[in-house]
């Protein structure tokens, strides 16, 4: 049964050839992690090569020499596998822990070549003949079982790497992953067989399994674009960007998240992974609605007392043109664009000199108050504030003295009044306040308050004490109907001018 001899023998030599123009191909593709499966491949064609005239030779001496051949590449296969599929699927590993992957190969090499000295790797080599060639008998030693461990250790993480990457995965990339999963299934079941010692023929079928994983990994690369730069750029955007990214498939289960989307919800994690998004995102209705609408949302959470606004944006994931595989969701951080739109608005609505709001803001929140009141059927109230001598305060102690004392001014009024009362800035050393369900005998009150406030108050500038009095003029209605805003400072005007005429730090009222 020579011819079969053959036949197996020029399969591995052409196995040899192939795996070696596979070599050649991907070590001279630009990108680092095809390198490694370029040497998986000469680790392969060495294989290959030696068993192959392993096993077509008869002498035992050629035989055992071929033997040794083979151990020049075969203990790295599983090494250079699972360090490919781990950098495959963006599990960057230091030099250093590659070097230990390493380290068993290097000794299995070792203790092969020493086996006549030490009896580690291999008890004892014998020639015998299966039903129709000869083949080598090998008792295995103690370090075969070691390396043994370790390159089904090897096996198992490469295939739950491929498994884990497969079930996260959609469209050409999860097709990717199927492929890779099979091929580095050969390979094991092969080796198991020959652990086992139930290897048909007694012969090596790991020579020709790993081949046949090279030929579907090499479908994988020219299909689908396999290791092409675009893909793995966008892996390392996907990994690297400051935007929170998460990955739903077809039936809104989570398949993948990115690093930031952790940073965004603590309670991301790998338990999440196949859940739906509606059990991830219980708490948080109007999220998940939008997402599942496409609608951009923005999204505010607190994170270490600070609060962080983000756009949510949702984008199909198409196949083809009308078949959708899931869905792309971006957390996009605005946090910095909302804050210094708050503080440009801040700036647009406040006196800069004294931080009330400004006349423009003033007149806009409180048409708003107004219109709520005119709803309801509420009273409402303003009151006009005028500093008496303001004027004289400039020439004597200096412009700067009067900004001083407009801001204690302004601070005394802030606190004379509610939360949800109106102060503005009118103008010059003129204060307003809007008083919304407020009546006018209550809004009296209040102004009296400020003016005991500013009367007692004394303002210190520069080493020197000034006192200050106030004049005010209110308006106020028992139910708003037509009036609007202007009607208001009409009227309180006119009080104002009344109070002045009358002696000034006093107060005097319109009924409107």
């Amino acid at each position: 049964m020579e011819h079969i001899q053959t036949i197996l023998s020029g399969f591995l030599m052409a196995s040899a050839m192939f795996t070696f123009f596979v070599f050649i191909y991907m070590f001279k593709q630009n990108n680092y992690i095809t390198k490694y499966f370029a040497f998986f491949c000469l680790s392969i064609t060495i294989y290959s090569f030696g068993y192959s005239m392993e096993l077509y030779g008869n002498r035992f001496d050629k035989m055992l020499f071929w033997n040794y051949i083979q151990y020049l590449g075969l203990p790295f296969l599983p090494a250079l596998w699972l360090i490919f599929s781990l950098e495959y699927n963006n599990k960057r590993t230091k030099t250093a822990i590659k070097a230990g992957i390493f380290l068993i190969p290097i000794l299995t090499l070792f203790f092969r070549y020493t086996s006549n000295l030490n009896h580690l790797f291999y008890v004892s080599v014998q020639k015998t003949t299966n039903l129709f060639f000869p083949v080598l008998y090998i008792v295995k030693g103690p370090w075969y079982w070691v390396h043994a461990i370790y390159t089904t250790s090897c096996f198992i993480v490469v295939n739950y790497v491929y498994f884990f990457t497969y079930r996260k995965s959609t469209g050409s990339i999860r097709r990717q992953c199927l492929l890779l999963l099979i091929a580095s299934l050969f390979p094991w079941i092969s080796y198991l067989l020959d652990l086992l010692n139930i290897s048909p023929l007694n012969i090596d079928w790991g020579a020709f399994a790993v081949t046949s994983s090279v030929a579907i990994f090499l479908v994988a690369y020219l299909r689908y674009q396999f290791l092409n730069i675009k893909p793995l750029a966008r892996d390392k955007v996907f990994e690297s960007t400051n935007d929170g990214i998460i990955v739903l498939d077809a039936n809104n289960n989570v398949i993948d998240f990115n690093p930031s989307a952790e940073v965004i919800f603590p309670g991301l994690d790998e338990n999440c992974i196949g859940k739906n998004i509606r059990m991830v995102f219980e708490t948080n209705e109007r999220l998940v609605d939008s997402i599942l609408n496409c609608v951009e949302f923005q999204y505010e959470s607190l994170s270490d007392y600070k609060k962080n606004y983000y756009r949510v944006q949702t984008v199909k994931i198409l196949e083809s043109r009308d078949r959708g595989v899931g869905f792309l969701i971006t957390f996009n951080d605005i946090t910095k664009y909302m804050n210094m739109m708050e503080e440009l608005n801040h700036l647009a609505s406040r006196d800069a000199l004294t931080g009330v709001y400004n006349r423009r803001y003033f007149a806009e929140l409180s048409s708003l108050e107004l219109s709520k009141s005119r709803r309801y059927n509420m009273p409402a109230s303003l009151i006009i504030l005028d500093l008496d001598f303001f004027k004289q305060i400039n020439d004597n102690y200096g412009h700067q003295a009067g900004d001083t004392v407009l801001k204690e001014i302004a601070d005394i009024c802030r606190k004379s009044i509610r939360s949800i009362d109106i102060l503005g800035r009118y103008g010059g050393e003129e204060f307003v306040i809007f008083l919304p369900n407020t009546k006018l005998e209550d809004c009296r009150m209040v102004s009296n308050r400020i003016l005991n406030n500013i009367a007692s108050a004394v303002i210190c500038y520069e080493g020197k004490s000034i006192k200050v009095t106030a004049s005010i003029g209110t308006s106020g209605v028992e139910f708003v109907s037509d009036e609007n805003l202007d009607h208001f400072l009409k009227t309180a005007d006119q009080a104002l001018y009344q109070a002045k005429l009358d002696g000034r730090n006093c107060l005097r009222s319109s009924g409107g």
